[in-house]
């Protein structure tokens, strides 16, 4: 799963994304983000008449039916397999589909057994901590708080480089795809073509500080890196 990630860049914030993404945004609302956490408000790129647009979306899928009352469910991931098979992604892989911008995500590696086991946070990004964009799905919902517009990312299996980590990972788009993910004239099923599971290419894993465990820290200790590698990591960095 995904379960936090990153978007750090803090030379010409929206410019760099207006760059990579092609997207425009609006107001003043920008900051640095080193622990994004599930519904906390995040920045997605959707298509708006025609345009891309950045907007500011609940991570979290609340269906459109959700309606009023009850606490919505925390649907942060939407597992590739099974797009078609839910009806609250079903409809979204449709209609409303988005980019998730990040320049890195986090999975937690498990050292040991029972009681004496303990999860060493790695933080996982490209060189330079290129920006790029998850696949996402958002919905628009009448609930207690008002219209709420929520979005979740896709994942699918691990590649070489996070399957130590964790079975899963987040589907990254390639840029070349961005257009075809975000026109709503795609069908569910082409759309659904374009979630491959990416290559290792220049990406990295690292063990980082185990600040980022709490959400209430957002800060750049979240992601520096310990020199301690555990001893059971083996070649797991090597290229």
């Amino acid at each position: 799963m995904c379960g936090r990630y990153t978007l750090t860049r803090q030379k010409d914030l929206v410019e760099d994304l207006q760059a990579s993404l092609g997207a425009s945004a609006q107001g003043e609302w920008w900051k640095p983000r080193f622990n994004v956490a599930p519904t906390q408000p995040a920045p997605v790129v959707v298509l708006r008449e025609g345009g891309r647009s950045i907007e500011m979306m609940r991570w979290g899928l609340v269906p459109h039916w959700a309606g009023k009352g009850g606490k919505p469910p925390l649907m942060i991931n939407a597992r590739v397999e099974t797009l078609q098979d839910k009806p609250m992604f079903r409809d979204a892989l449709q209609r409303r589909r988005c980019l998730v911008p990040a320049d890195g995500f986090f999975e937690w590696l498990r050292e040991g057994t029972g009681k004496t086991a303990t999860k060493q946070p790695m933080y996982i990004h490209r060189a330079g901590k290129q920006v790029f964009a998850f696949a996402g799905l958002w919905a628009k919902a009448r609930t207690d708080a008002g219209e709420t517009l929520s979005f979740t990312i896709v994942t699918g299996p691990a590649n070489d480089l996070v399957a130590p980590i964790h079975d899963r990972m987040p589907i990254i788009l390639d840029p070349s795809t961005y257009a075809s993910w975000l026109d709503p004239t795609l069908d569910a099923a082409a759309a659904g073509a374009l979630l491959q599971v990416p290559p290792v290419g220049d990406w990295t894993a690292e063990p980082v500080s185990p600040r980022v465990n709490s959400a209430q820290n957002d800060d750049p200790g979240c992601i520096e890196s310990i020199t301690a590698q555990p001893p059971s990591q083996g070649d797991l960095f090597a290229t």
